[in-house]
């Protein structure tokens, strides 16, 4: 019975993510896997999320949740805006007073606190059409 215990708490620990620092290499690294979330976290603790899975694109939010193939120019545009805002990383997290962003896969998860507010994702939701 303790070897199982054991056992189901190794493989409990290897299946979490792991943090890393929101650098361009360890973006890099999630974006690799080609199946990965893109959260954003408002103050107040309100979640929306974009997931990219199979060339596919969903989102949710507090509205129903829509599922769509994905374009080029749509993932460069998604590129372009991560690579924004983690160039405004502030490094500083409370959920209390400010919004962040979470990405991550299965293997991999970086926070990105930015220094702007909330109107970057809103305007990346608009621009691809899915408010």
């Amino acid at each position: 019975m303790r070897r199982i215990a054991l056992f189901l708490m190794l493989i409990f620990l290897v299946s979490c993510a792991r943090k890393v620092e929101p650098t361009i290499e360890n973006i890099n690294k999630i974006f690799a896997s080609r199946d990965f979330t893109f959260e954003f976290h408002k103050k107040g603790g309100d979640c929306e999320s974009l997931s990219f899975r199979n060339d596919y694109l969903v989102y949710k939010s507090d509205q129903p949740t829509i599922r769509r193939e994905i374009t080029y120019d749509e993932v460069l545009l998604i590129n372009d805006f991560i690579q924004k805002i983690v160039n405004v990383h502030s490094g500083i997290l409370d959920p209390e007073t400010n919004s962040y962003y979470v990405i991550k896969n299965t293997a991999y998860k970086a926070i990105i606190v930015p220094e702007q507010e909330d109107y970057y994702f809103e305007a990346l939701i608009k621009t691809l059409k899915l408010d």
